[in-house]
């Protein structure tokens, strides 16, 4: 079965914090060769060797190419944070790299996210710390990676994936906290933001009509899905929910994470009755390193 991921480009951004006359602004170029040495940016100079470490329920996971030990990857920036006038963080992208210097990233396989802290000394940035890689996410290698405010001093990484197989799709969130200039391995918290299987089963086009529009079959690298399996539309519900979410940074503590929710929904008790309407919010409060949901709840359905 072929399998498809959202699209979900990287972003390289550069967060200007303070003014130049106290730090001038770094050269990503530069950072990424100390943080990699010999990296340029060509298709020989973007591929290096990486130790990676253990971490649990990641690199354990049958085909996801992330096994420990030594590695060769393709690095890529993603993006810096400034922690203060003269410390900063940059995060980088990793992806297996095949024999031929190519990307080995099959559907199960997910984004390697590492960090590396650097301070200005003598007027230059200089590797201070290689925190190495604290998180796995993604498919086929791909995740969209963008800072983001939690507070006035506080600062996070959120990570941002999708996928789509067998006619179901679905789109992810986990948002790191730093601490300092070090990134948490642990997500503050991990969500799905988005899902659909209208692709999965001939009825649910038809039953989420007219608040849902039909997608187009067969599109990108998705295997299609609408198959029809005998399943009765008694048997299953149909979905299609989207998500959108943001951060009030105004608190001295990470503010709500609050998800906005649209879409529709066909029960299978009533799969001959409209389709529901979704139009709801979910609030997320900061507590104890975590947020944890205090007003409404996640209506996508787990895939």
């Amino acid at each position: 079965m072929r399998a498809a991921i959202l699209p979900a480009a990287a972003v390289l951004a550069v967060t200007a914090c303070w003014p130049a006359a106290q730090a001038a602004e770094p050269d990503m170029g530069r950072l990424m060769a100390q943080a990699y040495p010999g990296w340029d940016d060509s298709a020989a100079g973007r591929v290096r060797t990486v130790t990676v470490p253990h971490l649990p329920g990641m690199t354990d996971v049958h085909g996801a190419n992330w096994q420990t030990g030594a590695r060769r990857v393709l690095a890529a920036p993603e993006l810096v944070l400034r922690t203060d006038a003269t410390h900063l963080t940059l995060v980088a992208g990793l992806v297996p790299a095949g024999a031929d210097g190519k990307p080995a990233a099959a559907h199960p396989v997910p984004r390697a996210l590492a960090a590396y802290q650097f301070a200005r000394r003598g007027g230059e940035w200089t590797l201070a710390a290689s925190q190495g890689i604290f998180a796995l996410r993604g498919f086929f290698g791909e995740a969209r990676v963008r800072e983001i405010k939690l507070a006035g001093q506080r600062q996070g990484v959120a990570v941002e994936y999708g996928s789509c197989w067998g006619g179901y799709c679905g789109t992810w969130l986990a948002l790191y906290e730093l601490q300092g200039p070090t990134v948490q391995a642990t997500p503050v918290v991990e969500m799905a933001l988005s899902g659909t299987n209208v692709n999965a089963a001939l009825d649910c086009a038809r039953r989420l009509q007219p608040l849902v529009k039909a997608p187009p079959q067969n599109s990108g690298r998705d295997d299609g899905g609408l198959h029809d399996d005998g399943t009765l539309p008694g048997n299953h519900d149909c979905y299609a929910i989207d998500g959108s979410w943001q951060v009030d940074p105004a608190r001295a503590q990470p503010g709500d994470l609050v998800v906005h929710y649209h879409g529709a929904i066909s029960r299978a008790e009533a799969h001959a009755a409209a389709p529901a309407a979704i139009d709801q919010r979910q609030v997320l409060r900061y507590r104890d390193g975590r947020y944890r949901a205090v007003a409404g709840f996640n209506p996508v359905p787990p895939i």
